[in-house]
């Protein structure tokens, strides 16, 4: 999420280049918002409510599940990428098990367009992409964020498809 007065910069929240016709970066830095596997982080319930998402290295959080998630372990710690599409071996049998889980649940929809959302930012860049999720999980009524499992502003209670 790009720094306002409302959400200011976290303080290992580091600048990221991945423009489209730029070079990927050699080892990993994300955005916080931002996981390796193409979920924007910045529309979980759970971001900066406890989780600084799953692009930081900050261990001082209360949501400590992304240290175990066999995704980022190998995307970031084994080899070094930022995201998954920049591995020899995507897809893979993990980002297919994201990809394919909970299968005709609404709740878990972002899950379904990780694959999406990874062809994007390859076409698109970072810096074109991270933008556009903000905007797209921005509620048009209030300008919080709507929030996944629940696709549901939970300040004033709008719902895309339902109020507009």
């Amino acid at each position: 999420m790009r720094p306002t007065a409302e959400t200011p910069p976290a303080e290992d929240e580091k600048p990221y280049s991945m423009s489209k016709g730029g070079s990927m970066p050699e080892t990993r830095r994300l955005p916080d918002s931002m996981a390796p596997c193409g979920v924007y982080c910045g529309a979980c319930p759970s971001f900066r409510k406890g989780c600084r998402g799953c692009g930081s290295e900050n261990h001082k959080q209360r949501r400590t599940s992304k240290w175990n998630c066999k995704i980022r372990r190998c995307c970031f710690e084994e080899k070094s990428l930022a995201l998954c599409s920049q591995c020899t071996d995507f897809p893979c049998k993990l980002t297919d098990k994201l990809q394919g889980s909970y299968p005709g649940n609404e709740r878990f929809r972002y899950r379904h367009e990780v694959y999406e959302n990874l062809r994007e930012i390859e076409a698109q860049g970072l810096d074109v992409w991270l933008p556009g999720e903000e905007e797209r999980w921005r509620c048009p009524a209030c300008g919080k964020t709507i929030v996944f499992y629940h696709y549901q502003c939970p300040a004033c209670g709008y719902e895309p498809g339902r109020n507009g």
